[in-house]
């Protein structure tokens, strides 16, 4: 019995963590289509990393720059190395970071309270509708959630210790994280201002320890942050383009496309409110993207509780006033943003929610009150809030919709079907998702030659007229569109076909009815070929030429 009451909260903590990967789980082949587009670009610039030794995605067998900084796909590799290299195995490093979030969420709130303080917060963060839909996707936010908490967790460590080469080790890895968040997401910029103000404001030290500590910190974002700028510089030109400004030239040269007043206030694009109002109606619980507004007492009951103790500039003090500057930040920031979307603010939200859970835990404590009536009735009040917080969070989880538009692999599913009826050293012209297809007939079917093609877009249009430029070109390998502005049909796509066929080179055409694209392409290729319907499988069509 006493061996139970000691380890009790282990138990509590295994428990919640075993719910949480119940309800976080996701089969990986069910993400083969790689959707959204970032999870192609994320997941298949790891696999080049991981295999190649290049830092980019290819199109077409060339290699370009990425839209996005380096650093995720660097954190899924350890996974491609223990779960193989599929690419749709990217999600286990989406999962783990989730994991991970909730576990440094509890000793977090350890710190800031007791064992229960860290199990309501790890308990509040496993229910959170957002992050549990992003920990079944191949994107960022996990990873950037978690290290939000990590960094605030160094911080707690090392913000009243005595210098000593141990705590110089410990500063610099808090500034060597903090800088790597950036090349994560480049908006986690955000968390350095609040690292080195919490520091600044947080410490008992004298003056110059104070100094000598923000120094060592900040030594250590630069030494993380300068490959990130160097690798900017080499691929861009300059340390501060990034890829985002390349690949999106037309929203990202003038920036009042991108962040702009009007985002701030005014209803844009297809949302019918500002930014301001929506993200502030997030923080408020009025929707059903993080917490319901039940929560928002309890959170203001862990923030007074931390004010009224401010005189001790302790742990609870430096929590406060980094968590409060990040999620300011990430508020106003976002609120000038072209976009409107409550995951902007993901990595700000468990931080309240262990200020949430710090509420809960310290309004049980009979001290505060000299009157044991009113403290009893304030802890009844805030322990019923806590309950239906709880209950709310839990029927918003049963609510969600079980699957998404993002988990499919209809495509995926496709390309394995097809390529059970294709020799050999053949080629396959098609429309499908042409980096997924590329990918998959390249890299997973020894001798298969596969030359994606789809409509002109302005993106791969500036491709062929050589805007984006490859890192690395391969020769023995072209991209080609099968259709020229104004639908006809690419002369290079036709004359490539021809002598691949003289050549005696089996071509196939895959034609998918459903895609308005295909069904415009199938007659302008059978006015120059005879299709023959391959067995096996009905969108799969064999090209001979008329006169041949």
């Amino acid at each position: 019995m006493v061996l139970l009451k000691k380890y009790i909260h282990i138990l509590l903590l295994l428990c919640i963590l075993i719910f949480s990967f119940k309800i976080r789980y996701i089969s990986p082949t069910s993400l083969a289509d790689l959707t959204p587009p970032d999870s192609s670009e994320y997941s298949l610039s790891a696999y080049n990393l991981y295999h190649h030794h290049i830092i980019g995605i290819k199109f077409y067998g060339q290699y370009y720059p990425l839209k996005y900084p380096y650093g995720y796909p660097l954190l899924i590799i350890p996974f491609y190395f223990i779960f193989g290299s599929h690419p749709y195995n990217a999600v286990y490093c989406s999962l783990f970071f989730a994991m991970l979030s909730i576990v440094f969420a509890y000793l977090i709130g350890k710190e800031l309270g007791n064992r229960f303080t860290g199990l309501i917060a790890a308990l509040f963060i496993s229910l959170c509708p957002t992050h549990i839909i992003f920990s079944k996707f191949v994107m960022t936010e996990t990873s950037s959630t978690f290290l939000a908490i990590f960094i605030c967790w160094l911080l707690l460590k090392v913000a009243h210790l005595k210098l000593s080469k141990q705590n110089f080790l410990l500063l610099l890895f808090l500034g060597l994280i903090t800088g790597f968040s950036v090349s994560v997401h480049l908006t986690n910029f955000l968390f350095i201002l609040p690292v080195l103000i919490s520091l600044l404001l947080g410490g008992k030290s004298n003056p110059w320890s104070i100094f000598t500590k923000e120094t060592i910190v900040l030594v250590g974002i630069i030494l993380a942050l300068a490959p990130l700028l160097l690798y900017q510089f080499h691929t861009f030109g300059f340390p501060l383009k990034t890829g985002y400004e390349v690949r999106e030239p037309d929203n990202y040269e003038e920036k009042s496309k991108c962040f702009s007043f009007k985002f701030f206030a005014y209803p844009h694009h297809r949302f019918k409110m500002g930014n301001f109002i929506v993200f502030l109606l997030v923080f408020l619980g009025m929707t059903k993207t993080f917490y319901p507004a039940t929560m928002v007492p309890l959170l203001l009951g862990g923030i007074l509780f931390i004010l009224y103790q401010r005189r001790k500039l302790n742990k609870r003090m430096i929590f406060l006033i980094f968590s409060s500057l990040l999620v300011s930040s990430l508020f106003v920031f976002f609120s000038f943003y072209a976009g409107q979307s409550g995951r902007h603010l993901l990595q700000g939200i468990p931080l309240l929610m262990i200020l949430a859970a710090y509420g809960v835990t310290l309004s049980i404590d009979k001290g505060i009150f000299k009157s044991l009536t009113k403290g009893s009735i304030f802890s009844l009040i805030m322990i019923s809030l806590f309950m239906i917080t709880i209950i709310q969070m839990t029927l918003w989880y049963h609510s969600m919709p079980k699957s998404s538009g993002w988990i499919v692999n209809r495509q995926y599913k496709m390309m394995e079907d097809i390529n059970r009826h294709i020799p050999n050293n053949s080629i396959i012209i098609s429309q499908l998702n042409p980096i997924i297809a590329d990918h998959y007939f390249t890299e997973h079917t020894a001798g298969k030659i596969v030359y994606v093609s789809l409509s002109i877009t302005p993106h791969w249009a500036a491709i062929e007229k050589g805007q984006i430029k490859p890192i690395r070109y391969d020769r023995a390998k072209k991209y080609s569109f099968l259709f020229r502005p104004g639908r006809a049909l690419n002369p290079r796509t036709y004359n490539f076909i021809k002598r691949s066929l003289i050549r005696g080179v089996p071509v196939y055409l895959v034609h998918l009815p459903d895609n308005p694209s295909s069904k415009n392409l199938f007659p302008l290729i059978e006015r120059y070929f005879s299709l023959i319907r391959q067995e096996g499988d009905n969108r799969l069509f064999r090209l001979y030429l008329k006169n041949w």
